[in-house]
């Protein structure tokens, strides 16, 4: 019994710093982002997605995690958003970034562990792999304009992007809008399949 739960805490550990890698990886590189106007599009929440449903909630959250820290360092430089957020206020873009994230990796394991054990199992992998981006999306813009909207500087930026300043309803639909659905697809399509694979592949 003792051998068999050391093999299963190696395997664990060995499978999240695989994925744990995949992150910083694509968060340095082109895999992990698609650029666009103001906020680009993330397939971060990919990965986040696939570990918490292979390997549980408290994965998620060291991969939420990880994905959190990754867009705290590119806030730090460059131009765009980030670098604003990071200028008016590091600790509040900090939490915009990282809290957020492990929250949502977190209740992705929560969510295809509920769904795993109901009536509707069948829609537990593509479930959990939607949720990923909504509530990467939700935690992410509802802490930005809790702690960032009426910021003058924000105003200004969103003014010269074009964006609505009036509502704060108006300007998260403007800015996150497409990049939301966008997300949300990719995630069901990619985070489904290869959650499937691997499945298939690690029981063998």
């Amino acid at each position: 019994m003792e051998t068999t739960t050391k093999r299963f805490e190696i395997s664990y550990m060995v499978e999240l710093a695989a994925l744990v890698a995949i992150v910083f990886v694509m968060a340095f590189t082109p895999l992990g982002y698609i650029p666009m106007p103001g906020i680009k599009i993330s397939l971060m929440v990919i990965p986040v997605a696939v570990g918490a449903i292979l390997l549980g909630p408290s994965a998620g959250l060291v991969l939420g995690g990880v994905f959190g820290l990754t867009s705290v360092i590119q806030s730090m430089s460059g131009d765009g958003l980030g670098p604003l957020m990071m200028q008016i206020s590091p600790i509040s873009n900090i939490i915009v970034r990282l809290p957020t994230r492990m929250l949502m990796g977190w209740l992705v394991g929560i969510i295809y562990l509920a769904l795993k054990n109901s009536k509707a199992s069948k829609l537990a992998i593509p479930v959990a792999c939607v949720a990923s981006p909504l509530l990467n999306t939700l935690f992410y813009m509802s802490t930005l304009c809790l702690l960032f909207f009426n910021r003058p500087e924000i105003q200004d930026w969103a003014s010269a992007a074009s964006l609505p300043v009036s509502n704060v309803f108006a300007f998260v639909s403007a800015l996150v809008g497409f990049n939301a659905v966008f997300e949300a697809t990719a995630s069901f399509i990619a985070g489904s399949a290869i959650t499937k694979a691997l499945m298939v592949a690690l029981k063998k």
